[in-house]
């Protein structure tokens, strides 16, 4: 009997490493207009950044449909397998909810285990990469569903937003506050707290903001593990993980490509840091 890790597309994994590890990625849903795409598979990082910057629509996201992961569960447990499902925070997406609604479809006896990662973008990631060395290993589904559980209340991860424009947009914060932060030059960082996004600080210059998003990480060792995230801007990514490879176990930094989904709230030029705080 093999366990099997399913995750959904804000987990930014990058698809080598899912392919690597055995992951299946279920995809939520972009919607530019009246056109619909899967996150990752009908449309690209790179094309999703594109439609962004040109307009005229400002895209929304939706949460994959019941039967999609209905679907998902059926195939992987058929010859009976068990499956560890692990989603984005339950309070940020209603993805988990039709995760849990395909598993009570499949009655009583569904050989599936559902978790709340109570984070997002590569923090979901890293969770599921975690479960899926234990479940390559050989462990059984209790083992693989422990060591997510273990993980999540030892994430710390933090964005800086380029612009507050897409977060005014998705209704994060009103447009006024918005204008007055990108008249000022305002580089906010977020954290992800209790399974939710919120504002941290706010700091002046992409430069200071991007060396405070450092610190914070810094503040948060010892690691175990260290993962860097960005939408557009590779070149920053690279040095945020020359500057932190010293903490993390041998220097070894996961290195991911920010999706559509988590990009629709975000925006361009994004980076954002995952520490996983050693016991």
């Amino acid at each position: 009997m093999a366990v099997h890790v399913v995750t959904d597309s804000t987990a930014d994994l990058p698809p080598e490493m899912a392919k690597q590890w055995g992951i299946t990625v279920v995809p939520l849903n972009v919607h530019f207009g009246d056109q619909v795409f899967k996150d990752g598979v009908t449309i690209t990082v790179e094309e999703f950044f594109r439609r962004l910057a040109a307009g005229p629509h400002f895209p929304s996201t939706s949460q994959p449909s019941v039967g999609e992961f209905l679907e998902v569960y059926k195939r992987l447990t058929a010859s009976g397998d068990q499956v560890v499902s692990i989603h984005i925070s339950d309070k940020m997406s209603g993805t988990l909810n039709s995760a849990r609604q395909a598993k009570e479809a499949m009655g009583p006896s569904a050989h599936v285990e559902i978790i709340d990662s109570m984070s997002a973008s590569i923090g979901v990631g890293f969770v599921a990469l975690e479960a899926a060395k234990v479940a390559r290993a050989g462990g059984s589904p209790q083992q693989v569903a422990d060591r997510a559980r273990d993980l999540v209340p030892r994430l710390r991860i933090f964005f800086v937003v380029d612009t507050l424009e897409y977060l005014a947009k998705g209704g994060r914060i009103s447009k006024a506050k918005a204008f007055l932060g990108n008249l000022l030059n305002v580089k906010p960082i977020l954290v992800v707290k209790d399974g939710e996004v919120g504002p941290l600080e706010q700091v002046r210059t992409r430069e200071r903001a991007l060396d405070r998003l450092a610190q914070l990480i810094e503040q948060s060792a010892p690691l175990e593990a260290l993962a860097v995230v960005h939408a557009t801007t590779p070149a920053d990514a690279i040095s945020l993980a020359d500057r932190l490879k010293r903490l993390a176990p041998r220097g070894e930094v996961v290195m991911a490509h920010m999706g559509a989904v988590i990009g629709t709230h975000t925006g361009p030029g994004t980076v954002g840091a995952l520490a996983v705080v050693a016991r």
